[in-house]
């Protein structure tokens, strides 16, 4: 009795042992083997920001996370049809190094920026376009010429003006109805972070009152261009930065120095001995002066190549020339720099 409880105990503790000894006997003959491909198991494209594609098995893909330290960040995943998959097996190297980590040996495919779609092999794969590409078609181009076109309320600070007239020292100031301003904005982007633009508007701003010395007239008149009011054509070389923040949205900040075409129109406001003209009553200037902008606001990226814009604008004409005190005996003084501020919708198209 005894000896077969002593014979049934070393069985037991036999049987894991000879477990081991197999299991031990079996890892070293598949050593020199290859595991067959499965037709359950297909073969997926990990494309990496950098462009590398690493050809892998769709059941690699969870076993490990990719963060892909050495391609400029985690990878996407392309998937590829079967069928077109290398056929054969796929060899079996030491199952602890890093390089066998999903139980095969990838397929790298060379990056090339300028090839789109090629054979990725000599197996039959096509690869997917570059990463450059890929990004483009979401986003559109970032390299090339560009047109805004833009538009929104004008707001013109007081002109303020003097003069000597028959000797006696005057001054006038103009103060202006919110009025409207209109954009074409032809440029070229360097890159994703520099854009040369050529900013050309067209402002204009009723006039709302006027001060003579001290007394105030307001205009009469209704809203429309033929009325009393000051008219601006900038035409400024402008250089823009812009700061992608996400896929769609891109922040900007630009200026430029340049001329603006100012024109003032008086039609019949004032009693007939002050300003621009005692004698018609009426009376006009215009002048080229020295001018910079500003601008700042948001691109929000509707389509590829297509962005809506909401955008601040800031011009300021330095001591414009206004001939607001004309006749023999009368002085045109100095006039103050002045500012227009917008709020500006519009739309860009990249080339």
């Amino acid at each position: 009795m005894e000896h077969n409880i002593l014979r049934r105990v070393k069985s037991i503790r036999l049987f894991p042992i000879l477990g081991l000894i197999v299991m031990e006997v079996q890892g070293s003959e598949n050593q020199g083997l290859q595991i067959v491909q499965s037709p359950a198991d297909p073969y997926v494209m990990k494309v990496y920001p950098d462009g590398t594609k690493l050809l892998v098995r769709w059941s690699e893909v969870g076993k490990a996370v990719d963060h892909g330290e050495k391609h400029g960040g985690s990878p996407k995943i392309v998937a590829y049809d079967s069928k077109q998959a290398p056929s054969g097996p796929v060899p079996v190297e030491d199952s602890g190094s890093k390089k066998n980590m999903f139980g095969g040996v990838p397929t790298y495919v060379p990056y090339d920026p300028g090839q789109g779609y090629k054979q990725a092999d000599a197996e039959g794969l096509t690869a997917i376009p570059s990463a450059r590409r890929s990004a483009e078609s979401d986003f559109g181009p970032t390299e090339g010429f560009v047109l805004g076109l833009g538009f929104g309320p004008s707001f013109q600070s007081n002109l303020s003006t003097s003069g000597v007239d028959g000797g006696v020292p005057e001054t006038g100031e103009v103060n202006f109805a919110p009025g409207i301003r209109f954009d074409l904005v032809p440029g070229y982007n360097l890159n994703s972070y520099v854009r040369f633009e050529l900013s050309t508007s067209f402002i204009y701003n009723q006039f709302h009152s006027l001060r003579i010395n001290g007394e105030t007239y307001y205009a009469s008149n209704n809203f429309g261009f033929s009325s009393s009011g000051l008219y601006q054509i900038p035409i400024i070389p402008s250089v823009t930065f812009r700061l992608p923040v996400e896929k769609e949205i891109t922040l900007y900040l630009g200026g430029g120095f340049g001329a603006n075409f100012v024109y003032g129109t008086l039609l019949g406001e004032l009693p007939d001995n002050t300003f621009l003209n005692s004698n018609l009553n009426s009376g006009s200037s215009s002048s080229w002066n020295y001018a910079w902008n500003l601008t700042t606001g948001i691109d929000w990226n509707v389509m590829p190549g297509l962005d809506l814009n909401f955008g601040y604008k800031c011009l300021s004409t330095l001591n414009p020339v206004i001939d607001a005190w004309e006749g023999g005996d009368a002085v045109q003084g100095p006039t103050q720099t002045f500012f227009n501020h917008t709020a500006s919708l519009g739309l860009t198209w990249r080339f």
